[in-house]
């Protein structure tokens, strides 16, 4: 991928490629937004993706098979007998 020219603070520098590289499915996305709708646009991915991580965990608490119990279970009237 060719490195495209850009100064993206205004400040002479000898680079002369941008340092921002997107992903081209991103990159394809935010080629039309401005800054601060690329800043919305990444809280609204940052809220969906903890949403994602949060309902992975608890499908994960769900899913996954209970221990058995390490003792047996003894009827109350054993244990008074006891």
């Amino acid at each position: 991928m060719s490195k495209p020219a850009c100064n993206p603070w205004g400040v002479k520098t000898k680079r002369k490629y941008c340092p921002i590289t997107l992903e081209p499915e991103l990159d394809e996305e935010a080629s039309l937004m401005t800054s601060s709708q690329r800043r919305e646009f990444a809280r609204k991915l940052e809220r969906w993706a903890r949403q994602l991580r949060v309902s992975a965990v608890i499908l994960d608490r769900i899913s996954a098979p209970k221990p058995r119990p390490s003792l047996a279970y003894v009827p109350q009237r054993r244990l008074l007998l006891n």
